[in-house]
């Protein structure tokens, strides 16, 4: 049983790399990318991608004067960007919290609780960083979601 599937996991990685490995123009067609700019759409960076019933959210940062704002406002664009697959954040199976400071991982847990509740959310990665792009980021946060099956 676990030579077909590792035979089965080398024939699907075969098939997804064989266009670029060989130098094909040929793209690999996602079901369906969400770009939030024409400058996303350009460089070919989509903000979100969603293969099959998953969704994977890159990860996203918000303006703001605290950890608490801009996770905040990073929750709310979260469940924007789920929305546009018809998901909410009750389908998200994994989160990676990228802080700043690794200190911050309490009020982290605050805001998630905040979105999760008291059931206990998606699996979650807490990484710290040793820094972001921009230098007022705090916190960036990505998820993976699983569409219901029985929904369809």
């Amino acid at each position: 049983m676990s030579f077909n599937v590792n035979i089965g996991a080398l024939a699907l990685c075969l098939a997804v790399l064989a266009p670029w490995a060989s130098g094909q123009e040929e793209e690999v067609r996602f079901r369906e990318p969400l770009f939030f700019s024409e400058v996303d759409k350009e460089m070919r960076t989509p903000q979100a991608v969603r293969v099959g019933g998953v969704v994977f959210v890159a990860a996203m940062s918000s303006p703001g004067e605290t950890l608490e704002q801009q996770q905040r406002t990073i929750y709310i664009r979260l469940q924007s960007v789920l929305g546009n697959y018809g998901l909410r954040m009750q389908d998200v199976v994994q989160e990676r919290v990228y802080l700043k400071q690794g200190s911050d991982y309490e009020k982290a847990k605050a805001a998630r609780l905040l979105v999760y509740g008291e059931g206990g959310g998606p699996a979650l990665s807490l990484v710290e960083v040793a820094g972001f792009e921009d230098g007022k980021t705090l916190v960036e946060i990505e998820l993976v979601a699983v569409a219901n099956p029985e929904e369809g």
